[in-house]
């Protein structure tokens, strides 16, 4: 993978230590992507060479990348809740550090991206931190989490504005699951949690695109719809 640095950051109150994978934009960049669970994105699903194609042909802007480790399955249930620490570790320090390699991008000119528990982290962020993270990859997001939790919080929320990219995949239909290594309880199916938090989201403002893809809870479903929905969040 093209000019990928891996570097390990810590957070200013030295509560979060990361590893994480720089991808510098092909060009004077435009705009920032952080990416929470960065070992998918970067091992599993090829996205720093399918950003890479995106930006040589002009489908989307030039964008400096950040891809930030998950660390092991219980930091992920940890970090990935809804959870205001790390949140602030995203969106203070990691958008810092990226900012001061950047020089000239506004702090809004930020997409945050995540699948399943990070996809629900980040829309989290991106909610929170609307004046930051204006765009959203949400790809099978865990939003049954403690009975959709964050789709009930919306209500209230004053309006953000946001453009949000939400995929669910049309077999992603258990409930009562429990989730190790941590326990984390699934009462609600991921289609019905997913399409009720788009409905949400485009109720109350926000620029939404829901799809429903053919497939399960599956990096390869999340790889073939990537390249879609980063044109359509950035083009």
């Amino acid at each position: 993978m093209m000019n990928l640095e891996e570097h390990t950051l810590t957070s200013s109150c030295s509560e979060y230590t990361r590893r994480v994978w720089y991808l510098p934009a092909e060009q004077s960049p435009e705009k920032i992507c952080l990416f929470l669970d960065g070992e998918y994105y970067v091992n599993q699903m090829d996205v720093p060479d399918k950003l890479t194609v995106l930006q040589r042909e002009g489908l989307i802007p030039p964008v400096a990348c950040l891809f930030v480790s998950y660390v092991d399955g219980e930091t992920r249930h940890y970090d990935f809740t809804c959870n205001d620490r790390y949140a602030r570790f995203i969106t203070e320090d990691l958008i810092e550090w990226i900012q001061s390699r950047n020089a000239g991008i506004s702090r809004q000119d930020c997409l945050i991206g995540g699948l399943s528990l990070s996809g629900l982290q980040a829309a989290y962020i991106a909610l929170t931190t609307p004046e930051v993270f204006l765009f959203t990859l949400c790809q099978s997001g865990s939003l049954w989490w403690n009975n959709e939790w964050l789709k009930n919080d919306l209500q209230s929320r004053s309006t953000t504005s946001g453009k949000f990219w939400i995929s669910v995949g049309d077999q992603e239909t258990d409930s009562g699951i429990i989730h190790p290594p941590t326990g984390l309880v699934q009462d609600v199916d991921q289609i019905s949690a997913v399409k009720r938090f788009a409905d949400t989201l485009k109720a109350q403002g926000d620029v939404v695109h829901y799809h429903l893809f053919a497939g399960g809870h599956d990096p390869k479903c999340w790889e073939a719809e990537f390249s879609d929905a980063m044109q359509w969040l950035l083009g």
